[in-house]
């Protein structure tokens, strides 16, 4: 057989591989989200303060990426002042802060569910009322089961605890929204992601750095280092710093370019759902009838509101 005949399989069969690691790395993102989702919680009830998690989240990608950010400084001059605080405190320590504080009230379940889980109605509500996007009646229903989802794990939460679990959901969706003003700002600015996670890292490092000199925060590390449980520091490091911080900045980018923005954000559903079951050994957290409904709802909202067309998904692709 001529080599002009065996080249277009062979592209063929190096695109579908292209396509399947990007399915990986969507995937390997997924469960990088769920533990970054138990450690915040492991690491809410033990010596480590807020202070010690967020410096390891922000400060490995100010350390690696900060140089894209010095490259791209005149582009980030140009962009303005409002996008640039969507970057920055977006996805920075205003989220780190409310994510922390709702574990300490609520399970991590419904940090799956309500931070990943209703991020997609936010950025549709400010699409839509901001920048008068449309609304396709796939997405309509996605973002009205998602709606419906957080009905009903917020009513249950409400009679939990004497409304301290619901008090931790409003805490989860209000970093929800942080994240979505992230999403927006970002996509506005047209900054390269390396560019924006050094610029997100750097910003979020000196302001923790700041907070912690005038001594607003604390730190378990520096403060009690004799009791410190170097298992655990060693575990947060690794999922904050070098999971959270530097692969999933590859890896979720490299998912969208392989197999799009809408497979991509279909496959980010799962996270939700692999959260709860690795809370059930690790932590002993369990879901009622009521989450379990919740959650698929959620997750069939999320799948509908990515866009993607739900005959093509990646497990019917041949």
């Amino acid at each position: 057989m001529s080599s002009t005949n065996t080249a277009p399989a062979y592209r063929v069969l190096a695109q579908g591989r292209q396509y399947h690691l990007g399915v990986v790395s969507a995937l390997v993102t997924a469960c990088i989200w769920a533990s970054w989702l138990i450690s915040v919680k492991m690491g809410a009830s033990s010596s480590l303060t807020m202070f010690d998690l967020s410096i390891m989240r922000y400060g490995m990608p100010a350390l690696c990426f900060s140089y894209f950010a010095f490259q791209a400084r005149a582009q980030i001059r140009r962009v303005p002042l409002h996008l640039l605080a969507g970057i920055s405190l977006g996805a920075g320590v205003p989220f780190f802060y409310l994510a922390s504080q709702g574990m300490h009230l609520a399970p991590v379940a419904h940090a799956g569910l309500l931070i990943p889980g209703t991020f997609p109605l936010f950025v549709t509500g400010i699409a839509v009322l901001i920048f008068k996007e449309p609304l396709s009646s796939q997405r309509l229903m996605g973002l009205a089961a998602i709606a419906i989802g957080i009905l009903t794990l917020l009513a249950e939460s409400f009679f939990t605890s004497a409304g301290q679990v619901l008090k931790g959901d409003l805490y989860f969706l209000g970093a929800s929204f942080c994240w979505a003003l992230f999403t927006i700002s970002l996509r506005v600015s047209g900054l390269s992601p390396l560019a924006a996670t050094g610029l997100l890292g750097l910003v979020s490092s000196v302001l923790l750095l700041g907070l912690f000199a005038f001594g607003v925060l604390d730190s378990g590390i520096l403060g009690s280092g004799e009791h410190l449980d170097m298992n655990l520091f060693a575990t947060q490091f690794m999922i904050q710093g070098i999971m959270v911080g530097l692969v999933t900045g590859f890896s979720y980018g490299f998912a969208i370019r392989k197999i799009g923005a809408e497979n991509t954000a279909a496959l980010g559903s799962l996270t939700p759902v692999i959260a709860s079951i690795a809370a059930y050994p690790i932590l002993a957290e369990t879901l009622s009838v009521n989450g379990v409904m919740a959650m698929s709802l959620i997750c069939f909202g999320v799948l509908c509101a990515s866009g993607v067309k739900l005959n093509k998904l990646w497990f019917f692709k041949k």
